[in-house]
């Protein structure tokens, strides 16, 4: 039996039936990785499991008081943070320059496996069997590459953009446009899902594609220009499935 299809919600009280009519001629559905597909925190769990140890032994500080400092800065500045790294190795008397590297191969090399969201795997499944898939994703291309081995997700998608590796990264247009590209199919007939109004809609929004953000409690209560927003918000991914698999779409 197919999963329930979960009702659909707009914040702003948009006319479903027309959102329903755009999907209509949607050819290709994209996505973000980080918090949209999955809870990205799991990923930095996993880093500190192997990390803490390797600077506790370095320092000879307490595993203890590390992990809860790591957690402190994490929770200040965000998982977009760029010197977690660099201010904990400064912090417990390490060189952060010298420190550094073999902090970044740890994170870079986790191996426990990760979950995605609840239904994530069974709808990029029956999406992917209807639809043209892209992922694009930002940050260092070996880590994101990582995260989709540990959570089995990359046979779903036909292309996947890593952003950072471009000229230009999100939220500006080229990672978009470059996967319209590849994939040959017009902006108005695509879409991109993701959670962070600082990276994910003002490029697919300026190139026409119609786009979706899902909740992120770090983030949900910023004051973004609406060019910086996407057109539409929804509770879940799980709520495409009444968009673009209700069987009146067949």
């Amino acid at each position: 039996m197919p999963p329930e299809t979960p009702p659909i919600a707009t914040e702003s009280g948009d006319d479903v039936e027309a959102l329903r009519r755009r999907c209509r001629d949607v050819e290709l559905l994209a996505f973000d990785l980080d918090n949209t597909l999955y809870d990205e925190g799991r990923y930095f769990e996993a880093a500190f499991d192997r990390i803490v140890p390797f600077l506790a032994e370095r320092s000879g500080r307490p595993q203890e008081a590390i992990g809860r400092r790591l957690r402190e800065i994490l929770r200040a500045h965000g998982k977009h943070y760029h010197y977690l790294f660099s201010d904990i190795l400064g912090e417990i008397g390490l060189d952060p320059t010298g420190g550094l590297p073999d902090v970044l191969a740890l994170f870079r090399s986790v191996r426990q496996p990760l979950a995605p969201f609840p239904g994530v795997t069974e709808l990029l499944r029956d999406l992917s069997s209807r639809y043209r898939m892209g992922l694009i994703t930002s940050g260092m291309r070996e880590v994101q590459e990582n995260k989709l081995r540990l959570l089995g997700l990359a046979p779903f998608f036909e292309e996947i953009i890593f952003s950072s590796t471009l000229p230009e990264n999100k939220p500006g247009q080229m990672p978009f446009r470059f996967l319209l590209e590849k994939l040959g199919v017009d902006a108005a007939r695509a879409i991109y899902v993701g959670d962070n109004p600082l990276f994910d809609f003002r490029g697919p929004n300026q190139l026409g594609m119609l786009t979706f953000r899902v909740p992120n409690d770090e983030l949900d209560d910023l004051d973004v220009v609406t060019e910086d927003d996407a057109q539409v918000r929804i509770q879940g991914v799980q709520e495409l499935r009444g968009l673009f698999l209700a069987p009146t779409m067949g």
